[in-house]
C-alpha cells in the first residue's frame, strides 16, 4: 500500500488521473471536476455578504475564512479565502448569482476565472520586428524595408503565434520618434498585415499610428504606456475591436531607468493593472480584449524584475493572460555578464521560469528556440 499527494490543477491532468482508476465513463468529468481544488481570495466585503458567502460554501461542502468580528458586525470590510474543488466552487458561485448585495458579480467573476484556467496550458509566442535603428538588440537590422519584409516572413516560417512590429524604440534612454518618422518607418511592412496568417500586433503610443495600423489589418494594440500617453488610444482600440496589451513602465523610455525606486513593486504594478483594467472596461473594451504585460526592464530595478517574475501569480489572479518580454533583456546580462544577442541561454531559462508561474504570452527574438522550449516543458506538465 502507498499514500502520496497527486497535483490535479491542471483539467488534462484530472480526468486522465480518474480515467486510470477505471472508473465508470459516466462520471470521469464530474469527479475529475471534485478532484481538482483551488482557493479564491475575495477582497473587502461587508460582513453580510461575507457571511452569505460562507454559509453558502458550508452548505456545499467546503467552508470559508472571513474575519472573526463578521459575525457581530464588528468591521466595515472583511477579506475571504474561499476554498474548494472544482465542482463545490462553480456551485457556489451559481447560488450567489441569486443572492443580493453584489454576490452575483462574485459569482460571476469565479466562474469566469474557473474558465480561464482551463485555458492556462495554451501558450502564445510573440515574434519581434524592430523597424528601428536603435533598439537594444537589433537596432538596424531591419531598418530598411526589404529587411523589415524579409523578417516578417521569417517570424510567420518560424512558427510564431502572433508578430509584434514597432518603428519607435523604447530602449532605455531612447529619444521619441514624431509621427511621421515612425509612419514612414512601417510604410514598407503594412500592406502585409491583411495578409498575415496570424495576428499582428502593433507596438506604438500614437493613436494615429495604431488606426494606421489596424486599418492595415493589425488586431492586437500594444501601447507601453497602457492607453495613458494619447487620449485618443482608448478609441481606436474600440472603433477596431482591438485586443490591447496593458504595459506597467514608470515614466517614460527616456527617463525610466534614471532611478526607479517602489515600495512594494508588486503591489504598485497590481494597483496599475486595476486601475488600467477598471479604464477600459469604462470605454467598453471588454475583458476578452485585455492582456497585461508587467513591463520587465521598463522603470525597473535589477532586484523588481527578478521580483516580478518571482511574482507572476499575483498578476495571473487577475484573470487576464499575461504577457512577459524577458528576451535578451538587460537583468539576464546583468547575471550572465553577455551582450544581448549572446542570451539566449538566459532568455529560455527566464521562459520557462515565467511559464511555470502562468506566464501565457512570450515576446521573444529567437522564435524557433522558444517554440522548441515551451513545447517540451508543456508537454513535462501534461504527463
Amino acid at each position: 500500500m502507498r499514500v502520496h499527494l497527486e497535483d490535479l490543477r491542471s483539467k488534462k491532468k484530472a480526468i486522465r488521473a480518474v480515467k486510470d482508476i477505471c472508473v465508470d465513463k459516466v462520471v470521469t468529468s464530474s469527479l475529475a471536476e471534485k478532484s481538482r481544488f483551488f482557493v479564491f481570495k475575495i477582497e473587502e466585503v461587508s460582513p453580510p455578504v461575507a457571511t452569505i458567502i460562507k454559509q453558502i460554501a458550508i452548505s456545499r461542502g467546503t467552508d470559508a475564512a472571513v474575519h472573526r468580528k463578521v459575525i457581530v458586525n464588528g468591521i466595515d470590510e472583511s477579506n475571504v479565502l474561499l476554498p474548494g474543488s472544482i465542482r463545490e466552487l462553480k456551485l457556489i458561485a451559481k447560488e450567489l448569482l441569486k443572492q443580493p448585495f453584489g454576490l452575483p458579480q462574485i459569482g460571476l467573476e469565479i466562474l469566469r476565472i474557473l474558465k480561464e484556467e482551463d485555458k492556462k496550458r495554451d501558450y502564445k509566442i510573440m515574434g519581434v520586428l524592430n523597424i528601428t535603428p536603435d533598439s537594444f538588440s537589433d537596432g538596424g537590422e531591419y531598418f530598411s524595408s526589404r529587411n523589415a519584409r524579409g523578417r516578417f516572413d521569417e517570424i510567420v516560417k518560424d512558427g510564431a503565434d502572433i508578430i509584434d512590429v514597432g518603428a519607435e524604440s523604447s530602449r532605455p534612454n531612447a529619444e521619441p520618434v514624431d509621427e511621421e518618422e515612425e509612419l514612414h518607418r512601417l510604410k514598407g511592412v503594412l500592406p502585409l498585415f491583411s495578409y498575415s496568417p496570424i495576428p499582428v500586433s502593433i507596438d506604438t503610443r500614437k493613436s494615429r499610428i495604431a488606426r494606421e495600423a489596424l486599418s492595415s489589418g493589425a488586431k492586437i494594440l500594444n501601447d507601453v504606456s497602457a492607453l495613458k500617453m494619447d487620449q485618443e488610444m482608448v478609441e481606436i482600440a474600440k472603433e477596431f475591436n482591438a485586443t490591447v496589451v496593458l504595459m506597467h513602465m514608470k515614466g517614460t523610455p527616456k527617463t525610466m531607468q534614471k532611478n526607479p525606486y517602489y515600495d512594494d513593486v508588486i503591489g504598485e504594478i497590481r494597483d496599475f493593472f486595476l486601475e488600467r483594467i477598471e479604464f477600459c472596461f469604462s470605454h467598453d473594451i471588454s475583458h476578452d480584449k485585455i492582456i497585461l504585460d508587467p513591463g520587465i526592464g521598463f522603470g525597473k530595478r535589477q532586484i523588481d524584475n527578478l521580483a516580478i517574475l518571482n511574482n507572476l501569480e499575483v498578476f495571473t489572479s487577475l484573470g487576464f493572460p499575461i504577457l512577459i518580454g524577458t528576451s535578451r533583456k538587460s537583468f539576464i546580462g546583468n547575471i550572465t555578464r553577455r551582450p544581448p544577442k549572446e542570451r539566449l541561454s538566459g532568455s529560455l531559462a527566464a521562459l520557462v521560469y515565467s511559464y511555470l508561474r502562468g506566464a501565457r504570452i512570450f515576446r521573444v527574438h529567437d522564435i524557433q528556440e522558444a517554440k522548441d522550449t515551451l513545447a517540451v516543458i508543456s508537454n513535462l506538465e501534461d504527463v
